[in-house]
């Protein structure tokens, strides 16, 4: 469920899915790919998933899961899940390019933090890529305040993250 009184964010409806994916694809390697059936996924498992309009179309998503996402195999996700009871998850943020710097992404990490506060979670998790690296991600995070508190090479070599924690509490 999401609160939030923003008139440009509600919740994701099953629409919306040409929009995320187009939006998604042009935020690689930001994000992580999705297809439709990891969309289907989300859309069964995230507790939080909103959706920015802007202009009557559909422009950025955040997907934010919680401990009880035992069915999602990441192990970004998997390494939150085993360090923390309670836990509210940044999956992916992704913003179309044309509307990044108004505010969206900072709108729609409130409105989660806001979802976690409420949901009684002690701790916002996310990991950003630092190989490749992700410096407006890192500074984004640094900024909402967020604190690295590990780097972890889940998928090889050739792949680095930051995983970030803010405490809620």
């Amino acid at each position: 469920m999401i609160a939030t009184y923003d008139p440009r964010m509600r919740a994701y409806q099953p629409g919306d899915a040409e929009a995320v994916l187009r939006i998604n694809l042009e935020c690689v390697p930001e994000v992580g790919e999705m297809d439709a059936a990891k969309l289907a996924l989300f859309e069964q498992i995230a507790r939080f998933f909103a959706v920015v309009e802007h202009g009557g179309d559909v422009v950025g998503f955040l997907i934010g899961l919680d401990e009880f996402a035992h069915a999602y195999t990441s192990p970004n996700y998997r390494w939150f899940a085993d360090r923390h009871d309670a836990f509210a998850y940044v999956d992916r943020i992704a913003l179309s390019e044309r509307v990044r710097g108004n505010g969206f992404g900072p709108d729609l990490y409130r409105a989660f933090e806001s979802w976690a506060v409420g949901g009684g979670k002690p701790v916002l998790t996310a990991e950003v890529n630092t190989i490749p690296d992700n410096p407006r991600s890192h500074r984004f995070h640094e900024t909402f305040g967020f604190a690295e508190v590990e780097r972890r090479r889940p998928y090889g070599p050739d792949e680095e993250v930051a995983m970030y924690e803010k405490l809620l509490e």
